[in-house]
């Protein structure tokens, strides 16, 4: 296959990287091997702008990130935002209302194009516990800034029961979130993804074929959107019996699923 034509966009999580959240090095070798061999790689994330830097270092990505689960495409090399989509007003003020009645060990994570914030009233609820998400700022709820790229909503006792009690809320008040985690919910802007910000990276690079690999529910709809979709054996998504999404299945991330994709289009 030819690597010129193709975008390649990996999930970092659990996809990327392996054992101890660590990218083992034969996934960094094959990436540099493809990226050399005229290949586009990048990183499609949950993860903010704040934090990409430390996050993704070393790993030799040559195209625009995909962050905030598809809110924010970024040119690191170029510390551009190229494109950010942002939770409409009316959904803020329902994510506001509903902060007074969520679960106690309920962490809240509010993000901005460039920064995360915890309200100080839920930091102060979970007794001020450090929170291992990357920094975060803790100011009264209202004094965050709008508008938020990403919402996200987690258990920090590692309690599903608490994810489903944030369900229920979040659909009373007619907001759809993914449950990326069992303990974890996560809201983006309507219609974005990481799927359609893919694509429009894809259209933004006039490269013509889309390749993606990812593990876990948020990474479905760049799956959707691939034109070739790889899952690593052993995720989540492969041990789900109702994924029925066309993928070809590599190894397990401690085994270096990326690099496994790179060698099956390597032979395609």
């Amino acid at each position: 296959m030819n690597f010129s034509e193709i975008l390649f966009v990996s999930d970092y999580d659990n996809t990327l990287t392996g054992e101890g959240h660590l990218v083992p090095q034969g996934n960094i070798d094959a990436v540099q091997a493809f990226t050399e061999a005229g290949g586009a790689f990048t990183i499609g994330s949950g993860r903010g702008k704040r934090e990409w830097r430390e996050s993704f270092e070393g790993v030799p990505f040559n195209a625009p990130l995909i962050l905030g689960n598809g809110a924010v495409i970024y040119d690191s090399a170029a510390d551009q935002v190229l494109r950010a989509s942002f939770i409409e007003e009316e959904v803020q003020k329902k994510l506001i209302h509903m902060f007074d009645h969520l679960p106690e060990d309920c962490l809240t994570l509010i993000e901005t194009v460039d920064q995360v914030y915890i309200p100080d009233e839920i930091y102060d609820r979970l007794a001020r516990t450090p929170i291992p998400f990357g920094d975060q700022q803790h100011p009264p709820l209202h004094e965050i800034p709008v508008p938020w790229t990403k919402v996200t909503f987690v258990s920090v006792a590692m309690r599903p029961e608490t994810a489903d009690l944030i369900q229920q809320a979040l659909e009373q008040n007619g907001i759809s979130g993914i449950r990326s985690l069992p303990i974890m919910f996560e809201l983006a802007p309507e219609n974005v993804d990481k799927g359609s910000s893919a694509r429009k990276l894809l259209e933004m690079m006039g490269r013509k074929t889309l390749v993606a690999i990812g593990d876990a529910p948020n990474d479905l709809a760049m799956l959707a959107a691939a034109d070739i979709a790889f899952v690593p054996e052993g995720s989540i998504l492969a041990a789900d019996p109702d994924f029925k999404m066309p993928h070809i299945l590599t190894v397990p991330c401690e085994q270096c699923a990326v690099a496994d994709a790179i060698r099956i289009l390597r032979e395609m």
